[in-house]
């Protein structure tokens, strides 16, 4: 009895004596965190003042985002962060082993915004940032309920949490939820139904916070229903949407799966089925679009709001005999939307014929000289006819340009060397 009683007093002890120890851990870590955000462009954080006590500490700071060579204000965000510091912490989010826990309040200023909306922002909405013992920084964001109404214009955003673990500027894992949003003014009312976002990507070339990292991994987006009304028309309506992308490497390649679908969609009283879009970038060089990553992050800022796509251009010349080396290309395998009177389906790919394309000139023309394309497809005639393009349809069958066959119309076309075939027969644009 009298070892277990050692026992105890001894954890406790750690238990007082270890915060302290775990404070100073904490502010080396906060500073590294620091010195990166600080040479990210365009970001600029700066800390004013850090208390230090025995179990946590009160930091103020200001951080501001740059906006001004994309034509806008700046926004600066006064940040208030309370501190707590390890073994154990208790948060919203339940108890923790860690090293730390920051909770953080903030101010919007310099931006040209209502101030009733910056004041609500403020008070609803909650983040919080917790540092593991192997330094995983998880990030928590949680809205309330916010309600905004000004004359005939009338706001509502259901509540929204969001879960985010960056490990070693390596790994990103998280999702987000959100109930969704109803806005109303004069007689125009705008809905979105609950939100859905999740995401594992990893860092396999550059850095993540100085926007030079290329990811690979998954994310995926769904939207319950989208609906617009006017007068109380139904002028808009998208239900059941969802967008999935993966990003994965073989061989230093890199390929991209999209994939875009929705149960339905309505508007200016046309209704179509599972609208689906399906795209494939594939055999994209590594270490080419990192070359060209850095270098369009190296460029010096634009302040005065001139054009800068000459520099790009100029970037971009320099790695891409680089990307053309391997061949990259990209495909729409399924397009596709089923309408009342049948399914309209379609498909085409798009590549650059290195042969073809002057590296040493690159622009929109030499763009054009190198593509190669080809795409098929089919349609309804009914479908064709309920729009009063039958006519034009029947001359392009007469032509040979289209194929008509138990009532549908299909057509496969290429492009090469600047010249348009359709059913293997010259087009003239």
């Amino acid at each position: 009895m009298k070892n277990l009683s050692v026992a105890v007093v001894l954890i406790l002890a750690s238990l007082l004596i270890a915060p302290k120890f775990i404070g100073a851990m904490v502010e080396d870590e906060r500073e590294k965190v620091l010195t990166e955000l600080n040479e990210t462009d365009g970001i600029s954080l700066t800390t004013s003042q850090y208390n230090s006590g025995w179990f946590g500490a009160d930091v103020t700071s200001e951080l501001t985002i740059e906006l001004e060579e994309d034509g806008l204000a700046d926004i600066t965000l006064l940040l208030e962060e309370d501190l707590s510091f390890g073994p154990i912490i208790i948060t919203d989010q339940g108890w923790h082993l860690a090293l730390g826990y920051s909770t953080i309040k903030f101010k919007l200023s310099a931006i040209e915004v209502d101030e009733k909306i910056i004041d609500l922002i403020n008070e609803k909405l909650h983040l919080g940032a917790l540092l593991s013992f192997n330094k995983e920084v998880t990030t928590f964001i949680k809205t309330d309920e916010m309600r905004y109404k000004d004359g005939e214009t009338s706001i509502v955003s259901a509540p929204a949490s969001a879960e985010f673990t960056l490990i070693n500027n390596e790994y990103i894992i998280g999702g987000f939820t959100w109930g969704g949003l109803e806005f109303e003014e004069l007689g125009e009312r705008f809905i979105i139904g609950n939100v859905a976002m999740s995401t594992e990507q990893q860092v396999v070339s550059g850095d993540y916070l100085k926007g030079t990292a290329i990811l690979t991994g998954d994310a995926t987006f769904n939207v319950a229903n989208i609906d617009l009304y006017s007068q109380s028309n139904h002028v808009f309506s998208l239900n059941d949407a969802g967008l999935t992308t993966v990003v994965s490497l073989d061989n230093d390649l890199l390929a991209l799966t999209l994939k875009y679908h929705a149960q339905g969609v309505s508007s200016s009283g046309q209704s179509f089925e599972k609208p689906n879009l399906e795209v494939v970038l594939a055999n994209i060089d590594i270490h080419a679009l990192q070359e060209l990553n850095t270098a369009i992050a190296s460029l010096p800022s634009n302040d005065s709001g001139e054009d800068d796509s000459a520099e790009v251009l100029k970037v971009l010349s320099v790695v891409a005999e680089k990307m053309l080396a391997k061949d990259p290309v990209l495909k729409v395998t399924d397009l596709s939307v089923i309408t009342e009177e049948g399914k309209i389906a379609s498909e085409f790919t798009l590549n650059i014929n290195k042969d073809l394309f002057d590296v040493n000139n690159v622009n929109t023309m030499a763009l054009i000289m190198a593509l190669e394309a080809d795409a098929k497809g089919n349609a309804p005639m009914a479908f064709l006819t309920k729009l009063g393009v039958a006519p034009m349809v029947d001359n392009f069958v007469e032509q040979g340009y289209l194929n008509k066959q138990d009532n549908k119309i299909s057509f496969e076309a290429k492009y090469v060397q600047s010249q348009l075939t359709v059913n293997g027969k010259a087009f003239q644009l």
